[in-house]
């Protein structure tokens, strides 16, 4: 066979599989190649975007919620309540959502799977949290956390260069711990951990501003341990006389915070706050 032959061959096979195929090779893979131009996303708004963000859970080994462990199992529990959000009547104040109740003495996995900053958080946006004013002068107040959440808020205002220490003291101290945030939910500077401790029971901030502010106490009791037969009690340390500060200007209903009075708080010491009443 020809060289000719040979070549007339070859191209007579390679036009047939072009037209079988209906395009070249090379034709093909550029085709392939080629992006397909993708549609514009739609813009969202702000408060679409916010809708849109799926709720915090927690870590896994969580106990809360049950998994595959049996009634406190190990994997990531999703926010309480489903997302639903109840008020209380005619405000703006939400109530606290319910966790599952501890049944075994927490430890750091634990706390670190009860992320109620993030509950709160998420609940900011629907809401305003409770929280009890604490008088300028209370030394101590007696009371007990919220069923199902667990959890009560307390707010304390404190002035330029101050310093104040709150600590709990409850029977079953094991099972609870304090945590310590600004009016946004946040750790702010000056805010300080006893001990560095992971679960404090004592917490202290000292103001570095040149202003008074209100700090706001979370007392965490998942076991629900505190009840009105054996209440918790929060101790209040300061560092300056409250009869000579005035700080009847400093407002505790600020950033995601609203004023829910505890009405089962008993105080000692002269409180400033009124009575004290949810707003119904």
């Amino acid at each position: 066979m020809t060289s000719a032959s040979l070549q007339f061959r070859t191209f007579a096979a390679l036009a047939l599989t072009s037209l079988l195929c209906g395009a070249s090779p090379q034709q093909d893979r550029e085709r392939r190649a080629t992006p397909q131009p993708r549609e514009p996303m739609p813009m969202r708004s702000m408060d679409e975007q916010r809708r849109a963000t799926p709720m915090p859970t927690g870590p896994r080994g969580n106990r809360l919620g049950g998994g595959d462990d049996g009634a406190m199992g190990r994997r990531a529990t999703p926010m309480p309540g489903g997302g639903r959000v109840t008020t209380y009547t005619g405000t703006r104040i939400i109530v606290p959502p319910a966790w599952e109740r501890c049944r075994i003495q927490p430890d750091l996995h634990y706390w670190q799977g009860r992320d109620l900053m993030a509950q709160i958080q998420w609940l900011s946006r629907k809401g305003y949290l409770p929280v009890t004013p604490v008088g300028v002068g209370v030394n101590a107040l007696a009371d007990y956390t919220q069923r199902p959440a667990g959890w009560r808020a307390y707010g304390v205002a404190v002035p330029a260069g101050g310093r104040i220490q709150v600590e709990v003291h409850h029977p079953k101290l094991a099972w609870f711990r304090l945590m310590l945030v600004n009016k946004w939910g946040d750790v702010g500077p000056g805010m300080m951990r006893a001990a560095f401790a992971p679960q404090p029971v004592m917490v202290t901030y000292a103001n570095p501003g040149k202003e008074a502010t209100a700090v706001y106490i979370i007392v965490d009791d998942p076991a629900w341990w505190s009840d009105k037969d054996a209440p918790y009690t929060l101790t209040f340390r300061r560092d300056w006389d409250p009869l000579k500060v005035d700080l009847s200007h400093v407002a505790m209903v600020s950033g995601l915070w609203g004023a829910s009075p505890s009405v089962s708080a008993e105080f000692s010491g002269p409180s400033l706050t009124g009575p004290a009443v949810y707003p119904h």
